[in-house]
């Protein structure tokens, strides 16, 4: 099946490029467009145009390459497309595009290719969140570039690039103090003794998250008009990090006018689209700590629908993502089952020569014997995966349930608070009215629970379980507690959802810690996430 997809995708690539021959590039001879020694620098240009044109250049490459046999360069066009699907949020795409690509990059001399897919699998998997699976990729490409840097230049050239990988990998990862030494490898293995804006971007980070504000200030210092002039898109993160700067050293309109210039490179670069939801949080933030408090709701209603229009793509785009068998792996174990096989027949063919036909024949069954235990082998690694994958596959669909669980409890809490803000309107007009509609009101909420509860149980069916054998003690009320700490609603949230003041959100939080003997140091929220 894996050569079967490999061969169409193959077939549709040289048929794109013929149909394109006399397409956007078409003003320049085809042989000219894709010269080895201009394609070597002028990728990495292209990869910084427009998003459209990019991807037709990178599109009509790989099928030139492919015609010309020229695999190292065909694969460096695959690279580059797959981060152009990543950008636009096309991460199921981005993904199919690698994973084709990499055995036969694992098979060539040139590791150049490898090592490019290697990073991109590390930033595909963390905007899963994997982070161990993204940081072992990040690792894999730092890994081929100390590897073959000495013998190839192009490699060490790509050496400063990995260790920042790992850095950023680490950075989402909040370990702040390894990044940072990776970081400091960036510059030592850089030759050209100028400054790396891109790695003052990141140090800008890591000293922000470390409130070194100071800095924070003086790493990201220059990054911005750099980025902008060769039209990067990582300044669309710089713009930001700086507006959290801002932010952080009470310069409200400071904040808002970097966060306003991410927003436009977003935009206009098409680029860093996960971004956006975040920067029009803040946005709303800044605009609410400055007494705008309309255009702060505006603009956290915009953020909340473009996360879930987001989050919603993603899931319909990608839900297979983490069924995807690890084909690499399985190619590899195949020809290497087919390899031993045949050195087992060539040996019996060999020895056919010099020894009789009863120790022939015992060859053949030995090497069916081999072949058995072999297929058997194979079989428990596979069976072994698969559970893996349904594992992995159970965790992501019981994560976007519980965001969809708690989705839904808000925009019931938003509802309750404005039926709460006319009781009171109609309490002052008409109090008989007004004690019916209070009946009426304590039902819902209590409904409004009961439905939360049972949904919740549905979802999270051994939460309430496995608490329970831990602090039998624990009360039904302190059960939902629980449960709505578990899924990170905050204590004004609480006390709508339930009824109650947030002081009593408070006391029963208190109450709960003292039941399961958590120290001070001790978060309920991170202990009550990892059952």
């Amino acid at each position: 099946m894996h050569y079967v997809k490999s061969l169409l995708l193959k077939l549709i690539l040289l048929l794109v490029f013929f149909l394109n021959l006399k397409g956007t590039y078409s003003q320049e001879p085809i042989d000219s467009l894709y010269a080895l020694n201009r394609f070597s620098w002028e990728r990495y240009k292209m990869a910084q145009e427009e998003t459209e044109q990019a991807y037709n250049y990178f599109k009509d490459g790989a099928a030139y390459f492919l015609l010309k046999g020229d695999t190292v360069n065909h694969l460096n066009c695959i690279a580059h497309l797959s981060d152009i699907e990543h950008r636009q949020a096309k991460f199921n795409e981005a993904f199919d595009l690698l994973w084709d690509a990499l055995p036969k990059a694992n098979e060539i001399a040139n590791k150049l290719p490898l090592l490019e897919i290697h990073q991109m699998l590390g930033i595909l998997y963390q905007v899963y969140g994997k982070d161990s699976i993204a940081l072992h990729h990040s690792k894999q490409g730092l890994q081929i570039a100390k590897q073959y840097a000495q013998n190839d230049s192009t490699i060490k050239g790509r050496l400063t690039s990995c260790y920042l990988d790992v850095a950023v990998q680490l950075v989402a990862m909040q370990e702040y103090n390894t990044a940072i030494q990776y970081l400091d490898s960036c510059y030592y293995s850089d030759n050209t003794n100028t400054r790396l804006h891109f790695v003052d971007g990141i140090y800008g980070q890591v000293y922000l998250e470390q409130h070194n504000y100071y800095k924070a200030q003086h790493y990201l210092q220059g990054v911005i008009p750099f980025l902008e002039e060769r039209g990067n898109g990582f300044q669309t993160s710089v713009n930001y990090f700086m507006g959290k700067l801002k932010s952080k050293t009470n310069q409200p309109d400071s904040a808002i006018y970097y966060y306003n210039k991410s927003l436009t490179a977003i935009d206009s670069l098409q680029n860093n689209l996960k971004l956006k939801p975040l920067v029009l949080e803040q946005l709303a933030f800044e605009y609410a700590k400055t007494n705008y408090n309309k255009k702060a709701y505006i603009y956290l209603k915009a953020a909340k629908q473009l996360s879930d229009s987001l989050f919603n793509t993603q899931s319909k785009q990608n839900k297979v993502l983490f069924e995807i068998k690890n084909r690499y792996k399985e190619d590899l174990l195949r020809k290497e089952q087919e390899l031993k096989t045949n050195n087992q027949l060539l040996n019996i063919s060999n020895q056919a020569r010099f020894r009789l036909q009863l120790l022939l024949g015992l060859l053949l069954l030995l090497a069916i014997a081999a072949l058995v235990a072999i297929r058997l082998n194979a079989k428990m690694k596979q069976i072994a995966y698969e559970k893996q994958l349904n594992e992995e596959k159970s965790e992501v669909i019981l994560d976007i349930k519980n965001k969809e669980l708690t989705a839904n409890a808000l925009q019931i809490i938003e509802k309750e608070q404005a039926v709460k803000e006319l009781l009171e309107t109609v309490m002052a007009k008409s109090p008989e009215t007004y004690k019916k509609l209070q009946r009426k009101y304590k039902q819902s909420n209590k409904k409004i629970w009961d439905d939360f509860n049972l949904r919740f149980t549905q979802t999270n069916d051994k939460f309430y379980q496995n608490l329970l054998e831990q602090y039998p003690d624990l009360t039904p009320t302190d059960l939902k507690h629980c449960a709505l700490v578990k899924l990170n609603f905050d204590s004004k949230e609480m006390s709508h959802l339930l009824g109650i003041s947030v002081n009593s959100v408070h006391m029963a939080r208190s109450r709960i810690r003292k039941k399961m003997n958590l120290n001070r140091e001790d978060n309920l929220s991170n202990f009550l996430s990892k059952l």
